[in-house]
């Protein structure tokens, strides 16, 4: 019984991260239009910052917890999601995606490092203050050079502010993001409960079931896209938010160093997160698009993903 209500307590709490996070990007959208920031601001806090809200508020709590293998697996999984199972269905679904030609071969170089420099840093099995320290520092660094490269750019086109007060928008968004926080802790509360009771490490639940449920920000934006028959995305965005990830790991390691204990999961996740940033990137390099095939192929790998973590535990 008790396995039940923890299990639904999960799903729930999931699901007012996903639904809070949109209202908190809404609202965000409207603040940003309203004060007239950059374009690159507003992409870089829509896609880079807010719809990482729920890792990053999932990634304190698990840490704070003193468990921070659950964030790590929530992360790397969310990583994989993102570059595979949401890039996958949209080309699936529209057949070809776009990808924005201004992104270089530099940003790429640049976005690819800040994805897999953190995994690197797990060689020992042990990601420290002083890992977490080197992680930060770089994608402070990454950061500057792509606000210096494309502060001049118009990478996103809102669509026209809401009419209402600034207020009215601020509580709004304060008020979805304390919903956000609030539901993270009580999922990372069950997640712990129900790795325990079915006997299953906490960066496999992390890898499985909160990867999924921290990117319905993103999942429904992709949705959202496919509805309206736009089958553009910008491929800077799309590793921007991912390399979001390698932000929240840097934090996740100054709050509480991290151990790796299920080192055959680890690094089943580790080769998967690799095929995924390389193939992708290969698909953006290779030309501005990526086509139907491509995205099946993406879906695969994701496939391949879910099967190989599972038969790793098995074993």
């Amino acid at each position: 019984m008790a396995f039940l209500l923890f299990s639904s307590c999960l799903l729930l709490s999931l699901v007012f991260v996903g639904k809070a996070s949109q209202i908190a990007i809404k609202q965000l959208t409207t603040i940003a239009q309203r004060l007239s920031w950059s374009t690159f601001t507003v992409s870089f806090l829509i896609l880079g910052v807010a719809t990482s809200i729920p890792e990053f508020l999932i990634g304190i709590n698990s840490a704070l917890d003193k468990n921070p293998q659950l964030s790590l697996g929530n992360l790397m999984g969310a990583t994989i999601v993102l570059l595979t199972l949401i890039v996958g269905l949209s080309a699936l679904l529209t057949g070809k995606v776009h990808i924005d030609s201004s992104f270089t071969k530099n940003d790429l170089f640049a976005a690819n490092f800040i994805l897999l420099f953190p995994l690197a840093l797990f060689y020992d099995n042990y990601f420290g203050r002083a890992d977490a320290t080197l992680v930060l520092a770089s994608y402070i660094l990454y950061i500057a050079k792509i606000y210096k490269d494309k502060r001049k750019s118009k990478v996103y086109t809102p669509e026209p502010a809401n009419k209402g007060k600034l207020l009215k928008h601020i509580l709004i968004l304060l008020g979805s993001i304390l919903i956000v926080a609030l539901s993270s802790k009580l999922a990372v509360e069950s997640a712990i409960f129900i790795a325990s009771k079915a006997k299953l490490s906490l960066l496999l639940v992390g890898i499985l079931i909160l990867s999924i449920g921290t990117n319905l920000p993103e999942i429904s934006v992709s949705i959202s896209a496919v509805r309206k028959g736009s089958i553009s995305l910008v491929g800077g965005n799309v590793l921007g938010s991912a390399s979001t990830n390698s932000l929240i790991i840097a934090l996740l390691g100054l709050i509480h160093p991290i151990k790796i204990q299920e080192t055959d999961v680890f690094l089943t996740s580790v080769f998967f997160f690799t095929i995924s940033v390389v193939v992708f990137s290969y698909f953006l390099k290779s030309k501005s698009e990526i086509s139907r095939l491509e995205g099946i192929l993406l879906l695969s790998i994701y496939s391949f993903f879910l099967i190989m973590e599972i038969v790793a535990k098995l074993l």
